[in-house]
């Protein structure tokens, strides 16, 4: 059994690396990051590609956001972090707490 924290990451775009970047380089040790959410699947491949090239970290398996729900009850995250667009972050958040997961919204 293992005390790690587990995370997925809903938007992939230019902040979303400042959280899986620490996630995977300096919070490693207590905490996993297992899944991608976002509206775009080419984002989510380049996220993928920074983990394994330049943080050394497996990749993760990736889900549009049609498909939230199906990742939650997947990966039974005890984190949601939300990075995705401003105007989007309610729909995610009330979506996760509804699901019983804890959501910290990142903007900038």
């Amino acid at each position: 059994m293992t005390d790690k924290k587990r995370y997925v990451l809903v938007g992939t775009g230019g902040r979303a690396e400042f959280f899986y970047g620490a996630l995977a380089e300096n919070f490693r040790d207590k905490s996993e990051l297992t899944a991608f959410c976002d509206i775009n699947q080419t984002r989510m491949n380049y996220a993928n590609q920074l983990l394994r090239d330049k943080y050394q970290y497996p990749e993760v398996p990736t889900y549009t956001s049609d498909r939230f729900d199906e990742m939650i009850e997947t990966h039974k995250p005890d984190f949601v972090i939300v990075t995705s667009i401003d105007r989007t972050h309610h729909k995610y958040i009330i979506r996760a707490m509804e699901l019983g997961c804890d959501v910290s919204p990142r903007s900038r």
